[in-house]
């Protein structure tokens, strides 16, 4: 039962028709975290812009910032 260094390795050692779909699988999860990533600052820088607008309305004592406040409208009402 002595195998050879080179024998062990040999089954641990991955061949090009495994590597292939695992490459392929990484680059996958890494293109959908990179989509998370962006749509995750899409939305931040989105929410932020509406913030600053309203601290900016307030800071110059409007009384009308309630418009710059928009209530999310349920779907298909108009």
């Amino acid at each position: 039962m002595s195998e050879s260094r080179y024998e062990q390795e040999e089954y641990l050692e991955q061949d090009e028709d495994e590597r292939e779909p695992a490459s392929r699988f990484k680059s996958l999860i890494a293109l959908a975290v990179l989509a998370v990533l962006v749509i995750g600052a899409v939305v931040l820088v989105d929410r932020l812009r509406d913030v600053s607008r309203l601290q900016d309305c307030l800071m110059t004592r409007a009384t009308n910032c309630a418009d710059l406040v928009q209530s999310p409208k349920p779907v298909g009402v108009r």
